[in-house]
């Protein structure tokens, strides 16, 4: 380097250089503008926590409804478009819900209508199980099971009529119980299998009706079961009001066998 160059460009001492590489002071205006900017970051934050701590009548914020919001009546409300006022309607009269078409009467009733007749007038009851069904050890130990659920707290474990909810009625001796039937008796014996289903799935006298409950397999499960005790337990008697009536009950329909 020359002479010149010394004058004109002197060398920087230590404490200029140090105080050269140090960074400036932002100036004011920018460091209020960053200080807004990070506590408005806090906000959204604030207003998050706020609304999962606080409980509301309205419903939440929902972007994406997803079919969760739909224009449609709850169960039992009003409608003003028909004369009755119910929204709920009952289904037309002949129309089989989705995934419920059966053809095999003999199977899905236990009984089989002749054509154009209606489903409440059986003309013939199935004699024994339907054809697609055997009673071999599943399907027995299948009616084992639903029996002593739906049907051994009345009819009793062996079918006797003697279940533990049948001795409390009659207990009571009140005169609103009427007695569960043996199923050993000699009467029911006689009765088809087919009876024995619609009696499960339609229910008689005082016994509801388990179809909602009971599938249509499990219902002719439990007629396979029942035949098994008729089977391996004795002739059980005839109870005086049935002994009266039996005559009686021999010319009724069979829709309503008891």
């Amino acid at each position: 380097m020359s002479t010149y160059q010394e004058e004109r460009i002197p060398f920087p001492s230590p404490w200029r250089l140090v105080k050269e590489l140090r960074l400036r002071r932002p100036p004011w205006w920018l460091v209020a503008l960053l200080l807004l900017v990070v506590i408005g970051t806090w906000i959204p934050l604030t207003l998050i926590y706020q609304a999962r701590q606080q409980t509301s009548r309205l419903p939440r914020i929902h972007f994406f409804h997803d079919m969760d919001h739909q224009p449609k009546f709850g169960p039992q409300a009003a409608h003003p478009w028909y004369v009755d006022g119910r929204s709920m309607r009952q289904p037309i009269e002949g129309t089989i819900a989705r995934g419920m078409l059966e053809h095999d009467q003999e199977y899905l009733l236990g009984y089989v209508t002749l054509d154009g007749t209606r489903a409440s007038s059986p003309t013939r009851f199935v004699a024994t199980l339907p054809e697609r069904l055997s009673a071999d050890s599943n399907l027995l130990n299948r009616g084992r099971e639903r029996f002593g659920i739906y049907c051994a707290p009345c009819h009793g474990v062996e079918g006797a009529g003697n279940g533990p909810i049948n001795q409390a009625a009659m207990a009571l001796k009140e005169g609103k119980w009427v007695a569960a039937t043996n199923l050993m008796t000699q009467m029911i014996r006689e009765r088809t299998d087919g009876q024995l289903f619609q009696a499960i799935s339609d229910g008689v006298r005082s016994m509801p009706s388990y179809r909602s409950q009971i599938s249509v397999r499990d219902r002719w499960a439990i007629v396979a079961f029942v035949r098994e005790l008729q089977q391996t337990l004795p002739v059980a008697a005839e109870p005086q009001e049935a002994s009266s009536t039996a005559s009686a009950s021999a010319s009724t329909t069979p829709a309503t066998v008891p």
